[in-house]
């Protein structure tokens, strides 16, 4: 009964001794002149994330990238290597074909439209006579221009 006591007595002081860290005030060194450990810290605001120069390593090194190498917006001016030119002027976004619907997709030069031509359709004074995955022919007073499409494995079937 007594060791009963005893043991009862050591566990409650071992536990107060345990607990009085929790119990005081944040402890406050003196590590140089206006320095304090544990000061308290003003609320976190979410909606309001701070100025964007924060997060330049964000920019610099994107999360979502497997390299966390930037990523290079490419350049939309006409005549880009690998780009399919209509006209030589409207870089070519698509073909779209849905049963007898044959359409072929443009960048106009004004803006970042997409603008949609059918065959058949003019386009500056050329006739889009033929739109194929392989090709796009236009003619215009007996002229004939073809223009030779690339396929970069968008191909829906």
């Amino acid at each position: 009964m007594i060791m009963r006591k005893i043991l009862l007595t050591a566990g409650a002081v071992l536990t107060g001794i345990a607990i009085i860290p929790w119990l005081r005030d944040p402890m406050v060194t003196d590590s140089g002149p206006g320095v304090a450990i544990n000061a308290p810290q003003a609320p976190s605001d979410f909606n309001d994330p701070g100025p964007l120069e924060k997060y330049d390593e964000i920019v610099q090194r994107p999360v979502f990238v497997a390299t966390r190498r930037p990523v290079v917006a490419p350049a939309l001016n006409p005549g880009h290597t690998g780009e399919v030119m209509l006209l030589g002027i409207y870089p070519v976004v698509g073909v779209v074909i849905a049963g007898q619907q044959r359409l072929v997709l443009i960048r106009k030069a004004a803006g970042d439209t997409v603008s949609r031509i059918a065959q058949g359709a003019e386009l500056d004074g050329w006739t889009l006579t033929e739109v194929s995955r392989e090709r796009l022919v236009l003619e215009k007073a007996g002229n004939r221009k073809e223009v030779s499409l690339q396929n970069n494995g968008g191909s829906a079937d």
